[in-house]
């Protein structure tokens, strides 16, 4: 495969997960498995943006894992697209963990994903033939390839990634869609993790001032939930979480759901504090 370099292939947040205590093997370490899988589903994701269709895994090269992740480590998974051939593509997939302490984020595994461009007969197809333009500036050369990453909604001011993350079809309900409380339970995680970053400690939920469903989500959209500070109190924080997906045809991203998170700064003994805010 030859190298490429376009605005394409620059390293992008892919995913940002929270592992949960059913993702251990022991002593609260995150298992190297559903670390894989993660890593896995971030780049076929990323792969799927850049050719515009299907794209299946087919080679993993040597992995290391430089340090263990553990249960409500904040995971952030990059991807960089680093070589194309026909139909095929290598992206390489970085992933990094912060503690709940609030530690520095730090790469925790890293490996280089092949993925090929199929077509709806699970044949390869090559990949010139979805490739997206991207608009020529003045001045510039035109790329040759882009991806759904041009097109990220506009955030308000002080909102920023908390989580996004890909629903599977045990999420979905009777109607085919995914489950509102599958939407929900996302939405109070990164809720969690913005309000824990924001408070430095251990936050609590207490209530949910509001909640909104504008669209359903469905299977395999990609969906990416922002977080902005709404208002704070002696010891609580409302947090605004929006949930946006990735449409299948991806052309553009949909807000399908907002609503108002509060949460309260608790002590080891889960007695309300004041906040001090670290950021």
């Amino acid at each position: 495969m030859k190298k490429i370099f376009n605005k394409a292939t620059e390293r992008r947040i892919t995913t940002k997960v929270i592992p949960m205590p059913s993702d251990t093997i022991a002593d609260r370490i995150i298992s190297a498995g559903w670390l894989l899988s993660q890593m896995d589903i971030a780049g076929g994701s990323r792969a799927c943006r850049y050719v515009g269709g299907r794209a299946v895994t087919v080679g993993l090269e040597a992995m290391a894992f430089k340090a263990p992740v553990y249960i409500g480590d904040d995971v952030t998974i990059y991807t960089e697209i680093v070589r194309q051939g026909r139909s095929s593509m290598a992206i390489k997939v970085q992933a990094y963990a912060e503690s709940r302490t609030g530690s520095k984020p730090h790469k925790v595994t890293e490996g280089v994903f092949t993925f090929v461009h199929i077509d709806e007969n699970g044949k390869p197809k090559p990949i010139k033939e979805t490739a997206k333009p991207v608009a020529a500036k003045k001045g510039r050369a035109k790329a040759s390839l882009t991806d759904i990453f041009d097109h990220e909604p506009t955030l308000s001011p002080g909102q920023e990634l908390s989580l996004r993350t890909v629903p599977f079809p045990r999420n979905r309900n009777q109607n085919g869609d995914i489950f509102g409380g599958w939407v929900l339970a996302q939405m109070d995680l990164a809720a969690a993790v913005r309000a824990r970053k924001y408070i430095g400690g251990t936050a609590v939920p207490v209530a949910i001032d509001a909640m909104t469903f504008h669209r359903p989500v469905s299977e395999l959209n990609e969906v990416s939930f922002y977080t902005g500070i709404e208002k704070t109190g002696t010891s609580s924080v409302t947090i605004k979480v929006e949930a946006w997906a990735l449409r299948e045809d991806l052309k553009k991203y949909e807000k399908v759901t907002e609503g108002s998170f509060v949460y309260v700064a608790v002590d080891k003994n889960r007695k309300p504090i004041p906040i001090k805010p670290v950021i």
